[in-house]
């Protein structure tokens, strides 16, 4: 049983590996020269052995959910990133006479991405962070009340 399990947390780690690869792609090729794929297998297996070493299938479906939390939350960092390099492209590239249009042009695509970039970062970034946090942080509570058996007390009689 223990065997499946780790097939399991393996798969879990792949699927979430690929998805937090995925959030990070606007960053690796804003960073690289076309060699973006070196910056997605990195985080692939980062994510894939964290999930396979987890303790429990719980866990490994939390610390999915926390890195791909991350990966989504710093979403609208990377696209701002790209679109700053693809602007600078854009202007180089252009004509003398249309370098103007071409900053402006980008500026405001680049803002537009961005934009959209946050609204999807900030929302499924927090929705995966929470999630994250409470298969990995959560559980069950268990307070243990320990009550010392009552003993009866003779009660004084009164004789007379």
């Amino acid at each position: 049983m223990k065997v499946v399990r780790i097939i399991f947390q393996i798969i879990v780690g792949v699927v979430f590996g690929i998805a937090a690869g995925l959030a990070l792609s606007p960053l690796f090729a804003a960073i690289s020269d076309g060699k973006g794929t070196a910056g997605f297998f990195v985080v692939f297996f980062v994510v894939t052995l964290l999930a396979a070493f987890a303790p429990t299938v719980r866990r490994a479906f939390g610390r999915g959910f926390l890195l791909l939390g991350a990966a989504i939350f710093a979403l609208p960092v990377s696209t701002f990133i790209l679109s700053g390099v693809v602007s600078h492209d854009m202007v180089s590239g252009a004509a003398e006479a249309d370098k103007g249009y071409a900053a402006a042009g980008s500026v405001i695509a680049g803002g537009l991405m961005t934009s959209i970039a946050g609204l999807f970062g900030f929302v499924l970034g927090s929705i995966s962070l929470i999630v994250g946090l409470i298969l990995s942080l959560g559980g069950r509570r268990e307070v243990i009340i320990v009550e010392r058996p009552q003993t009866q007390r003779a009660e004084p009689t009164l004789r007379r």
